[in-house]
C-alpha cells in the first residue's frame, strides 16, 4: 500500500514540476501571395490524479487563423442605359429619358415610315451629330452620360420639327 502511495506522490511531483506542460506548438506559414496564415498558438494538456480524485485530463487548443491576402481594388462598372426612340415630323416618342450620372449611354432614333419628309430628319445636340435618318431607317449614338442633354431634329431646310431631353441624374 505505501509503494502505491509513494508511486502516486512521485507522479504528482513530476506532473507538477512541469513534465506535463506544453507538448506542442505548431506555425504553418506560407509566405506566397494571397496565402491564409494559420497558427496554432498553444496545446496544453495537464493530467492530474490523486488519491480522492480520479484522474482528469484539461485540453486547451488556441487556433488564430490570420489572412494575409491583400485586398483587391474595387472597381465599378459603369451602368449602361439604352433607349429606342422613334421619330417623325410631330415629334419623339417617347419625349425623354433619364440615366445615372457615369452611366454609358446608347440612344437609337428610328425614324417612322409615316409622318416623315421625305429627306429624313435630321437629328443633333450640342455635342453629338447623328445625321439624317430617313423614313424607316435608324441610327445610333452612343456616350457617357455627364449632364442632361437635348437632340433636336430638324428638316433638311434647317426647320426645326422637335426635340428629345435626356435627364440625367
Amino acid at each position: 500500500m505505501n509503494k502505491k502511495i509513494f508511486a502516486l506522490a512521485a507522479l504528482s511531483i513530476l506532473l507538477g514540476a512541469g513534465c506535463g506542460g506544453k507538448t506542442s506548438v505548431a506555425e504553418n506559414t506560407n509566405v506566397a501571395p494571397n496565402a491564409n496564415t494559420n497558427t496554432v498558438v498553444e496545446n496544453t494538456n495537464a493530467n492530474t490524479a490523486s488519491s480522492s480524485t480520479p484522474a482528469t485530463n484539461a485540453n486547451t487548443n488556441t487556433v488564430t487563423n490570420t489572412n494575409t491576402k491583400p485586398s483587391k481594388p474595387t472597381t465599378v462598372t459603369p451602368a449602361k442605359t439604352s433607349f429606342l426612340v422613334e421619330v417623325d415630323d410631330s415629334g419623339f416618342y417617347p419625349a425623354s429619358g433619364t440615366a445615372k450620372k457615369g452611366s454609358t449611354v446608347t440612344v437609337t432614333f428610328k425614324s417612322r415610315t409615316s409622318n416623315v419628309l421625305y429627306n429624313g430628319l435630321n437629328i443633333r445636340s450640342n455635342k453629338y451629330d447623328v445625321g439624317y435618318v430617313k423614313g424607316g431607317t435608324s441610327k445610333s449614338v452612343t456616350f457617357p452620360a455627364e449632364a442632361t442633354i437635348t437632340f433636336s431634329a430638324f428638316w433638311s431646310t434647317g426647320a426645326y420639327k422637335s426635340a428629345w431631353t435626356l435627364y440625367v441624374k
